[in-house]
């Protein structure tokens, strides 16, 4: 990403620190949602829904059940690595369930390749690198949106990180990992029940499910906005790290990288500044050397036109301590992420400015420290391409890239080869049905999760400008293959992941009790009523469908299942008009009210996503005390879920 500031009004809510930019370059292992919350009892339930997709041939699934008004069914590929869990999709295969949200796939065009170059210039020890092929194609830009409104969210305790990594710990990047990604003794973190009253990025289970959702901003346990732009998430021991770029629409704040810290992929606390430089520094990814028993910090160091800086520190966290920069082959480079294969070897994929800015992009292997460069693998004389980044699966190399477009959305392309040397394909575009523009999001990287049913291969990508349509600050989501070498991505706004598992679901509309019953309120506007947030909707027109109470306090919206039921979960998807200070309440006759969640720090366009402990009730109910606006509360969906 070259930053290409221009006059446009953004809707990111940076409140004391942002989200996003997960596992650079193929790294292994992590998952988040956005702002799960969970009640002051504890108790996660699991999704359970899920039957396999069609197409996606599983060991015990049974049949999908029908997709709701507005949804369509997606189509998987035969399920590979094991038998799918219950709703679960095994390795490569298609979702299980009613697609809540998504599109069908369509094939991606493959683009024209050209000429080989003759080889390059090489580091000391290292081979000619052999000729890259030349690709075509055109960029495609969107404007910005409107500014959304300031706020924070939901309180809650922090995250215990598990301290220290043992020695030795790390995750492998990209290739075959141990179930949960993690080297380290102890295995992966079973995503469990979520902490009382506190406020993440997703909704967890007690079965290991995660619920991701997109088109909302993410917030850490203290309701501050997660800064973690064109970073990288990695699993060190049983803890997630998330780093990334503080503020970055002020480029006199690039000289920060932020770290948040994990158990569950669902509640994020803040670890502080990783590493402060005196020169600006984005596109930073952090491996754990076996060797030198340290954490290397990668950065693209200096601004655009870069060199490759180096750092290290004893614990995941930091802090870090700079030790020195360098230029490739005596040359600048542009965006950069690192990939470490099955062997432990790591390998930068970066864009190289020795014949002119963005003027082409290559592979080069690392020191066995990871301190200083050896050999460079492979290099493309191919112009315009941004974000490289690795991955592999079932023994072949995805090497991918962006469009050179400055912060605005691109497409996403894929080489492959069966060795980093080559010889690789002509590049093939990465379909993703409806969208040209990878739904508006600059691709981060691919992280593999690699379970005990099968590996989930999942996308991030900034969404630096979102939209009124489309906005939250990262999008993950699934890759599905299914006979063809080249994934397709349907959109999802939410979708189920199962790190332990390695599996993945559709979000079946059909578990929500609340669809289409009644929904009630202490006051609306004429146009945005109660009714709207029991409506099925689709990623594409939910924010036409809300309901926006007046402005003033207290008021409520309660939804009437319609029996007494039995029920565990509430998901609530705020606009900008959000509560700041709310409950989320249940009743068997709408007059005695119990509490089974209370926040005094919600946020702008959040997902508060609540598990508490099973409970029967016909009236759920969430009560405002404070406005976080000077507007009304606004919903775009009330949701009510029993997940055993």
């Amino acid at each position: 990403m070259n930053l290409i500031l221009k006059p446009r009004r953004l809707v990111f809510v940076l409140l004391a620190g942002a989200s996003v930019a997960l596992g650079c370059g193929g790294s292994t292992a992590s998952v988040a949602g956005r702002d799960a919350s969970s009640a002051t009892a504890g108790a996660a339930g699991a999704n359970s829904a899920g039957a396999t997709g069609t197409g996606g041939n599983a060991a015990t699934g049974g049949s999908s059940p029908a997709p709701t008004s507005g949804t369509s069914q997606s189509t998987g590929g035969a399920a590979m690595g094991g038998a799918t869990a219950t709703g679960g999709v095994a390795q490569d295969a298609g979702p299980a369930g009613g697609n809540f949200g998504g599109t069908s796939g369509t094939a991606g065009a493959t683009e024209t390749g050209g000429s080989l170059v003759a080889g390059s210039t090489i580091s000391t020890g290292g081979s000619s690198a052999t000729a890259g092929t030349i690709v075509q194609g055109g960029s495609t830009t969107t404007t910005g949106g409107k500014t959304a409104t300031g706020g924070s969210i939901a309180p809650g305790g922090t995250i215990t990180t598990g301290g220290k990594t043992a020695t030795g710990g790390k995750t492998a990047t990209g290739g075959a990992t141990v179930a949960g990604g993690s080297k380290t003794p102890g295995g992966s973190t079973a995503a469990g029940g979520t902490s009382a009253g506190s406020t993440g990025t997703g909704g967890a289970a007690t079965t290991g499910w995660v619920t991701i959702h997109n088109d909302f901003f993410w917030y850490d346990d203290t309701g501050a906005a997660i800064e973690t732009r064109a970073g990288c998430l990695r699993k060190f021991g049983d803890t997630y790290y998330w780093y990334g770029l503080f503020a970055w629409q002020d480029p006199k704040a690039w000289n920060d990288q932020t770290c948040y810290a994990s158990t569950d992929l669902v509640h994020w606390t803040n670890k502080g500044i990783a590493l402060h430089v005196v020169a600006g520094a984005n596109r930073m990814d952090v491996l754990y050397n076996d060797t030198t028993k340290k954490y290397v910090m990668f950065l693209k160091y200096g601004g655009d036109a870069a060199s490759l800086g180096f750092a290290t520190s004893s614990t995941p966290e930091g802090p870090y301590t700079l030790l020195n920069e360098t230029q490739v082959d005596g040359a600048n480079i542009g965006d950069m992420s690192l990939y470490e294969d099955d062997d432990g070897k790591a390998y930068l994929a970066y864009v190289w400015d020795q014949t002119g800015p963005n003027r082409q992009h290559g592979i080069y292997r690392m020191s066995a420290d990871y301190l200083s460069l050896d050999t460079q693998m492979y290099l493309w004389n191919e112009a315009s391409r941004e974000a490289p980044h690795i991955f592999k699966r079932n023994g072949t190399y995805y090497y991918g890239v962006s469009e050179t477009n400055g912060v605005n959305p691109s497409p996403t392309r894929y080489y492959t080869a069966t060795n980093l040397t080559g010889p690789w394909s002509a590049a093939t575009m990465l379909s993703t049905p409806g969208s040209s523009t990878t739904y508006e999001t600059q691709v981060d990287f691919v992280l593999p999760f690699a379970g005990t049913q099968g590996t989930v291969y999942m996308f991030d990508g900034d969404r630096w400008l979102p939209t009124g349509g489309s906005q939250g600050g990262y999008v993950w989501l699934p890759y599905q293959f299914a006979t063809a070498l080249m994934p397709t991505m349907p959109y999802y706004q939410d979708w189920d992941l199962n790190v332990t598992a390695g599996t993945w679901r559709t979000f079946d509309s059909s578990r929500n009790l609340a669809l289409g019953k009644t929904a009630t309120a202490s006051s609306e506007d004429s146009t945005n009523v109660a009714a709207n947030v029991t409506k099925a909707t689709t990623y594409q027109n939910y924010t036409a469908t809300r309901w926006e109470s007046a402005a003033s306090d207290p008021q409520w919206i309660m939804v009437d299942l319609g029996a007494a039921t039995e029920i565990d979960r509430a998901i609530l998807k705020w606009y900008t008009d959000y509560g700041k200070a709310f409950k989320i309440q249940v009743s068997t006759d709408a007059t005695a009210w119990t509490d089974v969640y209370s926040t005094t720090i919600g946020a702008t366009y959040s997902v508060t996503d609540v598990t508490f402990s099973k409970t029967t009730a016909r009236y759920v109910r969430m009560y405002g005390t404070q406005r976080g606006t000077t507007n009304g509360y606004s919903l775009f969906a009330f949701m009510v879920l029993d997940d055993p």
